[in-house]
């Protein structure tokens, strides 16, 4: 996978020499005025997720658009990640879900941000990507950035998705961590400089599904932060952990719901890791036994009563 060797950093400066001129009111004009009689273009879908209550498959993601997945801590949000990034490049993945289904139609860069979690468990969190799609995708390029300040992240993956050679050819970008790319997710002002930063990254022509925390007790995203952001959102994926009759969490197995969406909601369905550290999704909550390819249940086998009963009387 080829790298850059050298950025230039007087484009990540924001001197007064390298901030943009103000647009004219006939640039504004003509970028924003809609025409009624030109025609419009079709719905560019990139991943489907879930069903809809017609039965259809729901386009939760879409081009030129943001999405969040928001959910408690250490309820399966990198591994929901990890699948729609899978789902989208394809291959084996497949044989994950048949929920989170991907329908690329380009060969664009698949960018894969990690905020939060330190080398060891975000490394993991990447490679789950190509061993579900079987094999390596040469445009998927992770980046782990817990160790780089909130104003160089933010820096860099503006460069990487406005100036770098990569501009112009990215279908995704997913930020594990979007309340890593400003100080304080309970400022206003930072909140909305980052939502509107969002849009303008996902008018260039790609889709941004970031993560979130919710509030403890809650189903709303954390902060100032969250409620910029998510109200802008295309689709809003909701995750949270299922709880036993005695109170305890399922520590395998999460609910995955559509808490609200400009296309049609899809049905909640459900997203467990089997023992291999893989996600796959199914429809019932207790049906989350993984099912290799291939694997055929075994045919039901007649006996005879006196063997089921063994020695004892046969009631009928």
């Amino acid at each position: 996978m080829e790298f850059p060797s050298e950025i230039d950093i007087t484009k990540l400066d924001n001197t007064e020499d390298n901030l943009p001129k103000p647009k004219t009111f006939e640039e504004l004009f003509k970028e924003c005025f809609v025409d009624l009689d030109a025609p419009v273009k079709p719905l560019d879908v990139m991943v489907y997720i879930g069903i809809d209550e017609l039965g259809c498959k729901s386009p939760a993601i879409t081009r030129g658009e943001i999405s969040c997945i928001y959910a408690p801590s250490k309820a399966k949000k990198s591994f929901n990640k990890s699948l729609i990034e899978a789902a989208f490049i394809g291959g084996n993945t497949i044989n994950y879900s048949d929920l989170i289904i991907g329908n690329r139609k380009t060969d664009g860069y698949v960018i894969s941000v990690d905020t939060e979690q330190g080398e060891f468990y975000a490394t993991n969190s990447f490679r789950r990507v190509e061993r579900m799609v079987g094999n390596r995708y040469e445009k998927y390029m992770p980046f782990q950035m817990r160790k780089q300040s909130v104003k160089d992240r933010l820096r860099f993956l503006d460069y990487l998705i406005c100036n770098s050679k990569y501009s112009g050819n990215i279908d995704i970008i997913t930020i594990d961590g979007l309340a890593d790319l400003v100080t304080n997710t309970n400022d206003i002002e930072t909140s909305a400089e980052l939502a509107e930063k969002l849009l303008q990254w996902s008018a260039l022509g790609l889709h941004i599904c970031f993560i979130l925390h919710k509030n403890p007790g809650s189903q709303k995203a954390r902060g100032h932060l969250g409620s910029v952001t998510t109200i802008k959102c295309e689709t809003m994926i909701s995750m949270d952990r299922l709880i036993g009759e005695n109170g305890e969490g399922e520590k395998n197995t999460v609910k995955i719901s559509c808490s609200h969406s400009r296309g049609r909601d899809f049905e909640d369905f459900y997203l467990t890791v089997n023992e291999d550290g893989l996600p796959f999704t199914h429809s019932s909550e207790t049906d989350n036994k993984f099912k290799k390819p291939g694997y055929v249940e075994p045919p039901l086998k007649n006996i005879d009563p006196k063997e089921a009963f063994k020695d004892e009387e046969v009631p009928f």
